[in-house]
């Protein structure tokens, strides 16, 4: 279902009376802080974070003229971010952020410091999310943060529908073990 901005925008854009720019200003204002929080999730890192949503606002801004109304445009957004986010987990660059990150903890006690509070500021649910595989994190956070169906997020995400319904059971199942070590509060496991 397209909600009331999204049916207005498709209908604008197949008429091509919506520019590139114009279209990459909707997505910012209505979809920004979820496509942010859904890439947070993967890179645990608000300055990666940033310039990931700097590159999906671009590759939009791109690929604007292959946006044809099939899916929801949220959904659209969503795929990107999830691709380039995956795209940056895999690059050699984040497999050397790591090795630094590990480093700066062993010489530099303010940095562990640093880590510590931030995670504090997370609650108990979004913290066993978090250390989640990415495959369970990401239809948890989907799920949840930004309200999306099942089907949404195989659509978004490239995978089949019974792969994204396995995923969230196993990723339930490994909230309720955590739950049951006494480590979350076990609502989120029967939603």
């Amino acid at each position: 279902m397209k909600r009331k901005g999204e049916e207005s925008l498709v209908s604008v854009h197949t008429q091509t009376h919506y520019t590139r720019e114009e279209a990459v200003e909707y997505i910012m204002d209505q979809y920004g802080e979820s496509l942010k929080r859904t890439i947070f999730t993967y890179v645990k890192n608000h300055h990666t974070t940033d310039d990931i949503f700097q590159d999906v606002l671009l590759q939009i801004y791109r690929k604007w003229d292959r946006f044809n109304g099939n899916s929801q445009l949220k959904t659209w957004a969503m795929r990107i971010a999830i691709n380039r986010c995956k795209d940056y987990l895999r690059s050699p660059i984040h497999r050397i952020k790591i090795a630094t990150d590990k480093w700066r903890e062993q010489k530099d006690p303010h940095y562990t410091e640093q880590k510590v509070v931030q995670k504090e500021q997370w609650d108990e649910i979004a913290e066993a999310i978090l250390h989640l595989p990415v495959k369970y994190r990401e239809v948890m956070i989907l799920t949840f943060q930004q309200d999306m169906t099942q089907k949404q997020i195989a659509e978004a995400t490239g995978t089949p529908l019974s792969t994204i319904k396995t995923r969230m059971q196993r990723a339930r199942q490994l909230l309720r073990e955590k739950a049951d070590e006494g480590g979350i509060d076990p609502w989120i496991i029967n939603e």
